[in-house]
């Protein structure tokens, strides 16, 4: 989903904003925010590029969700090491931010 599809979607139906994820590396890499649409997490693209974005802090991720009308997200750490535990795992890695 791009920026401007995202930020049309939330002027467009203000009491139905979509649950946005912020998408955390465990090794500390960069960040990515996923859109929840239809119960799949469709990537935040740039609207010039379609490209995915990619966010060095959470700061920055913040400032790009606030521009749209976002004000709270899903922190989501994703530890590459979770594929070797059980397969019915529940463990979740999720904590709510305010933007």
């Amino acid at each position: 989903m791009k920026v401007k599809q995202l930020k049309n979607w939330i002027q467009s139906h203000p009491d139905n904003i979509p649950v946005c994820y912020v998408i955390a590396p465990a090794g500390g890499a960069q960040y990515v925010v996923e859109v929840e649409v239809r119960h799949q997490l469709e990537p935040l693209k740039d609207d010039k590029f379609d490209e995915v974005l990619h966010f060095d802090n959470v700061e920055q991720v913040s400032d790009t969700l606030r521009k749209v009308g976002v004000k709270k997200a899903i922190l989501r750490l994703l530890d590459p090491y979770d594929e070797f535990g059980p397969a019915d795992s529940s463990c979740k890695e999720d904590m709510e931010i305010t933007l």
